[in-house]
């Protein structure tokens, strides 16, 4: 099992909160990074603009090309699909921010030489499918475990 990135946008977030939240998509540009997913593969659910973590999906199926809209009302781009598992998925209120220090601290793309105003850290979190290294895909997924039994509440700062 290896553990990817995989970006909301709070659009996309919100979509995929009212769904059955049992399949994922990317653009048709990452579909080669897409069919290195195995099933039983986890993907850590980051949220961009407000730099939270949201959930883990499960990767439950291979990758499939479909352009039925289902991401987004009409020409959704998310036409590479797989099917997946909702192991864990936050409210907004609970989602962890990455600057929060229990993950700011720990993670290894963002404890090394990285302040919490500079943008070095963010390659990681550029695009979905990038692969983290197993300890912060352990470490994230244990931590959105805990979080969605009797996690912390985060005010979002708009």
């Amino acid at each position: 099992m290896n553990y990817y990135t995989y970006l909301y946008s709070p659009e996309t977030y919100e979509s995929f909160t009212r769904s059955d939240r049992t399949l994922a998509g990317v653009r048709k540009n990452q579909e080669k990074a897409a069919k290195r997913l195995q099933v039983g593969d986890r993907l850590i659910c980051y949220l961009t603009k407000v730099g939270r973590w949201a959930g883990v999906l499960e990767v439950t199926s291979a990758v499939f090309e479909d352009s039925t809209p289902r991401f987004v009302p009409s020409d959704d781009p998310f036409v590479i699909r797989f099917k997946v598992d909702t192991k864990v998925w936050l409210p907004i209120e609970k989602c962890v921010p990455i600057k929060e220090r229990i993950v700011w601290d720990i993670l290894s793309f963002t404890n090394v030489n990285h302040t919490t105003s500079g943008m070095g850290w963010t390659g990681v979190l550029r695009r979905s499918l990038n692969r983290l290294k197993d300890e912060d895909g352990r470490y994230l997924e244990q931590l959105l475990i805990s979080q969605s039994k009797d996690g912390t509440d985060y005010p979002q700062d708009l």
